[in-house]
C-alpha cells in the first residue's frame, strides 16, 4: 500500500481528519503487507506509549513513533485473539483485545472510530465482543 492510497482509505472511513497530523500515518504503508488493507482505524493510550491500531484484513497492527527513540510495531493476527471489548465513553472509548492470557487495553481512544473497530473485529477475529 502507498501513501496516496494509504491516505484515500483513511478519507473514505471518514478518519482522516482525524490521523492527518499524527506521523504513524507515514508508517502505515512501510509496515502493511503487499494486499493487507487498512479496514479500521485506532488510536489510544496503552502501556503508557501512544499507539495508533491498523485493523487489516489478516492482522491488528500497533504503531508508536517517538521522535528520539524511533518506531515501534507489533502485529497481532485475528485468530490468536480469543475475545475482544469496546467501551463508548462520553468523549473516549475503549478496546480490550484478549490473547489467550495477555490481554491488551487501549484507552482514550477517538469515540468515531470504534463502530468500524467493532465491524472489523467482529468480521475477522469470529469471537465475540461488547
Amino acid at each position: 500500500m502507498d501513501k496516496q492510497s494509504c491516505t484515500s482509505r483513511l478519507r473514505e472511513l471518514d478518519v482522516y481528519n482525524i490521523f492527518y497530523y499524527r506521523p504513524e500515518v507515514k508508517i502505515i504503508p512501510r509496515i502493511l503487507p503487499e494486499g493487507e488493507g487498512i479496514e479500521a482505524v485506532s488510536a489510544g493510550i496503552s502501556a503508557g506509549k501512544k499507539w495508533m491500531i491498523v485493523f487489516g484484513k489478516t492482522h491488528a497492527y500497533f504503531i508508536h513513533t517517538h521522535p528520539v527513540n524511533g518506531t515501534k510495531t507489533r502485529k497481532v493476527p485475528y485468530e490468536s485473539v480469543s475475545s475482544y471489548h469496546t467501551r463508548t465513553g462520553i468523549i473516549f472509548g475503549r478496546i480490550e483485545l484478549v490473547l489467550g492470557e495477555e490481554i491488551i487495553k487501549i484507552e482514550n481512544c477517538p469515540r468515531k472510530t470504534l463502530p468500524q473497530v467493532e465491524r472489523a473485529l467482529g468480521s475477522f477475529c469470529g469471537s465475540s465482543g461488547s
